[in-house]
């Protein structure tokens, strides 16, 4: 007897059997889809908003309105008043015109507050360096001579960059396509189980093989069909931020991907496992869903932490829960990213969750050798720990 041998042809098979099921198909294939659409409409957006006013001057100099506005607008000339006004028409969102010792900002309806600030301050520079060439004062000169009016503002309550937490806010993105199909693949691992023991070709695939091989069989396909898939997900995600330059504008280590991939690994053998031990628990598919209960529970604990405490990563709680596997799977990662953990620190808190998933796994193979051909009523979860199975 080979376990190496009996373990590759369980994966093996197994994963054809994956790679055949309509649902998971249907899953990889949505949530391409919506990663794809959602990098294109968060591209188009910051494309939108990243695009400066426009403004058309007329009657003055541009270089002077742009000494004054700096960078926020983009700004261009026009001949006379007709021809500014003819730009707004043709799309530019205002227009400012000096005529007669008067200033003028025309807009095709409400103009933008930004706009309306900065014409409003080219004007007022505009005629203070009329009124300074009318004493005698060369505009230069004086504006040199003025102290530097900049106002610095420095926030003590903000200690995390608009760079970080957009790091962080990707990363919170990432861990929710993790925990999408580690829900998906690892209940998929239940299903079989169940699937098997109903029809009972469980029994004839033991008289050949031993029930943790065949276990680790499954639980070994859907972690490499899952991990293909994500990787795919994630790589396509990254891979169109980058192309959109929306990675640019975020402080993001390009180690977070390998964080996120390993965050998967450590999941779905946790998951997995525990969904395997449902399965085995129940002679019949309508029953499965009440020994799945529990482990679905405790997936939708692993996944609200880092969706409401995004803003509160810092907070005895959430530092906590860094520390607690399965939660940490997912409020670890964030830690590190946001700067409150170092590498170190994330790396203890993984060791934690292998160990945790370790002694699961143990656990689980227990409760699955006792079980797997039981064919009585349904087995409670407090049950299958207390005798590790039916004996």
């Amino acid at each position: 007897y080979s376990r190496l041998s009996a373990i590759t042809t369980v994966t093996g098979r197994e994963v054809q059997v994956a790679v055949k099921n309509k649902g998971l198909i249907a899953t990889f294939i949505i949530m391409l889809v919506v990663v794809i659409a959602g990098v294109a409409a968060l591209a188009y957006f910051t494309g939108r908003d990243s695009d400066d006013p426009s403004l058309v001057v007329a009657g003055t100099d541009s270089t002077s309105v742009t000494a004054v506005v700096g960078d926020s607008l983009d700004i261009s000339e026009a001949a006379d008043r007709d021809a500014a006004v003819s730009a707004v028409e043709d799309g530019k969102d205002a227009a400012l015109v000096y005529a007669d010792g008067q200033f003028e900002l025309i807009s095709d309806g409400e103009p933008d507050t930004t706009i309306a600030a900065a014409a409003q301050a080219a004007a007022s520079n505009l005629a203070q360096n009329e009124a300074l060439d009318a004493v005698g004062v060369d505009p230069q000169d004086f504006t040199e001579a003025l102290p530097d009016d900049t106002l610095v503002t420095t926030d003590l309550a903000d200690e995390a960059t608009d760079e970080d937490f957009g790091a962080v806010v990707l990363i919170m993105l990432g861990i929710m396509v993790l925990m999408t199909f580690i829900i998906t693949f690892a209940g998929n691992v239940g299903g079989r189980v169940t699937e098997e023991k109903a029809s009972r070709v469980v029994e004839i695939i033991l008289a050949t093989i031993r029930p943790i091989d065949l276990l680790v069989g499954k639980v070994l396909a859907m972690l490499i069909v899952g991990f293909v898939s994500t990787a795919i997900i994630l790589g396509v995600a990254f891979a169109g931020l980058a192309m959109t330059d929306m990675l640019d504008e975020v402080s993001l280590d390009p180690l977070a991907l390998v964080l996120l991939l390993v965050a998967f690994i450590l999941g779905m053998l946790f998951f997995s496992s525990l969904y395997a031990a449902a399965g085995a628990l129940v002679s019949k598919a309508e029953d499965l869903n009440s020994t799945q209960t529990p482990v679905m529970l405790l997936w939708f604990a692993t996944l609200f932490p880092p969706i409401y405490g995004l803003n509160f990563l810092d907070s005895a709680v959430m530092q906590v829960l860094s520390w607690i596997p399965p939660v940490s799977m997912g409020t670890a990662p964030m830690q590190y990213v946001a700067g409150n953990w170092s590498l170190w620190m994330f790396l203890a808190s993984y060791a934690v969750f292998i160990v945790a998933t370790a002694l699961l796994l143990l656990l689980v193979a227990r409760i699955y050798r006792g079980s797997i051909l039981y064919n009585g009523k349904k087995m409670s979860w407090r049950a299958a720990f207390s005798s590790g199975g039916a004996k």
